[in-house]
């Protein structure tokens, strides 16, 4: 398992490396030759320009489809230029050959996650949910699953819903990291994460903790967890949760929400711990 999401890191990175070439006729195969692997690893090109473009995140389904997050827009870009590709392989060559937009028309989207279905995709301030009924390859149906997060500076926006074991669904979350010089496009600070289609349900104060967040849409149930993640997290077989930041590439939450809510009266100043090779951030 560790070797299979090796390999589609690795094979990700090349095509973002290669969406991000300014010549269209450069030799999209050479810059593979670039990359440093461990013994045993291999890497392959399973797509380039123009299939896709500034791509940020992706999900390959049940049928091989990749679903990829291009975020064009950022950091400054809030028009709407953000996209969803579908790319397929119609021939069985293990490279992609079709390219087509499933969903357009958001703002700095910067994660998905397969779900029911459609997909999930995160876009501050909102969590969405894209699905295509009729098999046309794009999505009719846009429903905002959670909302209220911060729309801030871009790199610090909720993101990467993941499905726990648990399952419940975790999104990196941090609080709201806004900006002095572009005040009025990224100074939202969030307010309540609540459920549009349920305003009665639970809410959570997005400013109270500037944590990460779960919850369970058909329940309606949204919570904070006891830490939180700037880009990216992930679980391990055993369930334990790693997240990441600017200042430290990897810790752990070794303490859970649900244990911590045990007793609201002791004073726990920290559930995490780095795992840092080079020490802690300063």
């Amino acid at each position: 398992m560790k070797k299979i999401a090796y390999q589609l890191l690795v094979t990700f990175c090349a095509a973002y490396f290669l969406s991000c070439q300014k010549s269209p006729t450069a030799n999209a195969v050479d810059p593979l030759t670039t990359f440093e692997l461990e013994p045993g690893f291999k890497i392959e090109l399973i797509a380039s320009e123009p299939l896709l473009g500034d791509p940020v995140d992706m999900e390959i389904d049940e049928y091989g489809r990749l679903y990829v997050v291009e975020m064009p827009g950022y950091p400054l870009d809030k028009s709407g230029s953000g996209k969803i590709k579908v790319l397929s392989d119609t021939d069985g060559d293990g490279r992609m050959d079709k390219s087509a937009i499933f969903a357009e028309g958001l703002v700095l989207p910067n994660s998905v996650m397969r779900w029911k279905n459609g997909i999930m995709v995160t876009d501050a301030p909102n969590v969405l949910y894209f699905e295509d009924r009729d098999g046309d390859g794009k999505a009719e149906i846009r429903d905002t699953l959670l909302t209220g997060f911060a729309l801030s500076n871009p790199q610090h926006n909720l993101n990467s819903p993941i499905l726990g074991i648990d399952n419940w669904i975790y999104l990196a979350h941090e609080e709201a990291v806004t900006t002095d010089t572009y005040q009025k496009e990224f100074g939202d600070p969030g307010s309540e994460i609540f459920f549009p289609d349920k305003p009665t349900s639970s809410r959570l104060d997005v400013n109270a903790g500037g944590r990460a967040v779960r919850f369970r849409p058909g329940q309606h149930q949204v919570e904070m967890t006891s830490s939180a993640s700037q880009f990216g997290h992930a679980f391990d077989a055993w369930g334990h949760h790693f997240e990441v930041g600017n200042s430290n590439h990897i810790y752990q939450e070794v303490i859970a929400e649900t244990y911590l809510r045990r007793n609201p009266h002791l004073p726990v100043s920290e559930a995490t711990e780095s795992l840092s090779d080079h020490g802690t951030s300063s």
